[in-house]
């Protein structure tokens, strides 16, 4: 029986969350115990609990209590595992690396999810993500196995040398769950009561990554351009009030829905006729491998990497151009995206969970 920890610092509702439990409730987990070490997250904590297996809730902080910080790491390490996976999107710290290795892991795997340090100011942002590429090159030097969601996010995380090493584990969903569902679309469309509306469509987690701010701006616009359009916004996290209260400035509460965050979040893809993406940066993000495994036309801005577009769904606009050279693109998205069939597109370029499920489990087993 080989012992695995998965290692996670991320909120319950990002991408890393659901990646991660995508893999977990779909792999055969025959011969492993599965043990997770994450800050507060009550997803992961969930399944641990369901399944039997430890969950460890990192919040001490390593800066502000060092010896204590240290104390619990060696001592969840000290249960002997085998593999360690680190799901993390920047590098602030190689305790983490030493102590693991210093307990005995044989295998350290670093798993990178992103292309930038998301951060709430800017000089915080400068300098953790400068602390990133002074730890990084140290870091792939504990590391036995380098992995990426995309060649981007790899190049962040190893630096463009140590990329080519890395092996891409894509951020693969369940298409026939994803799939478009007429019936359950006009049923969430007719719970929010915009039956009859055209629905953009955003799931994400509430941060300045993920730019919701713009498309306010960028639904202010298309209300000057026609009346038949709702917002739907999905998701929780530290901007959501914020960027409610901005919809409330714009006096546009009315023509937009902001939802929780919920299990169930693939039934709110068949409700949307567009979906809408304007991140400032991103590894290949989840939430747009769903939206095309529903057929969505999907806008997004271009700073998301280009290996996104897995099935010609997906157009890259530049945010530079502003709200109003979005409106119009999104309109005429509106008036032409039909659905289409996406399953054998999305398996053919290597996005079907169960595939990718079983290639991350063979690195576990190894």
């Amino acid at each position: 029986m080989k012992k695995i920890l998965i290692f996670a610092p991320t909120a319950p509702t990002s991408g890393i969350t659901q990646y991660i439990l995508n893999i977990l409730n779909t792999a055969a987990l025959d011969g492993l115990e599965i043990d997770i070490l994450s800050f507060k997250n009550d997803r992961l904590k969930k399944w641990a609990e369901e399944k039997g297996r430890k969950y460890y809730e990192f919040n001490i902080s390593m800066y502000k209590h060092p010896i204590k910080y240290r104390r619990f790491l060696n001592e969840v390490f000290s249960s002997g595992y085998n593999v360690v996976h680190y799901h993390l999107s920047s590098l602030s710290t190689l305790n983490i690396f030493k102590i693991a290795r210093k307990s005995g892991v044989k295998k350290i795997i670093l798993h990178s999810h992103s292309t930038f340090t998301d951060l709430p100011s800017k000089m915080r942002t400068v300098v953790f993500s400068t602390i990133h590429k002074l730890l990084r090159k140290r870091a792939t030097g504990f590391a036995d196995v380098l992995c990426a969601c995309s060649k981007p996010a790899a190049e962040w995380m190893f630096g463009s040398h140590k990329a080519q090493e890395a092996f891409i584990l894509n951020n693969a969903v369940d298409t026939d769950k994803f799939a478009y569902n007429k019936d359950v679309g006009c049923d969430i469309k007719a719970q929010l009561g915009i039956k009859e509306k055209y629905v953009i469509g955003h799931i994400g987690r509430f941060s300045k990554q993920k730019n919701q701010h713009f498309l306010i701006e960028i639904m202010e616009e298309v209300l000057k351009l026609r009346d038949d359009c709702a917002l739907v916004l999905v998701g929780d996290g530290a901007d959501r009030e914020y960027v409610q209260e901005f919809s409330k400035e714009k006096r546009l509460d009315n023509k937009i829905w902001f939802v929780d965050f919920k299990e169930d979040i693939y039934k709110y893809y068949s409700s949307f006729d567009l979906f809408v993406l304007s991140s400032l940066f991103e590894g290949l993000p989840i939430t747009l491998v769903e939206a095309q495994a529903n057929g969505l036309h999907s806008l997004v801005s271009d700073n998301i990497t280009k290996e996104s577009n897995l099935t010609g769904l997906v157009e890259f606009l530049p945010l530079e151009e502003g709200s109003a050279f979005w409106a119009q693109k999104l309109c005429k998205a509106l008036d032409s995206s039909k659905r289409i069939e996406t399953k054998m597109l999305l398996k053919e370029k290597g996005f079907d969970l169960a595939e990718q499920s079983e290639k991350l489990l063979r690195l576990y087993r190894g």
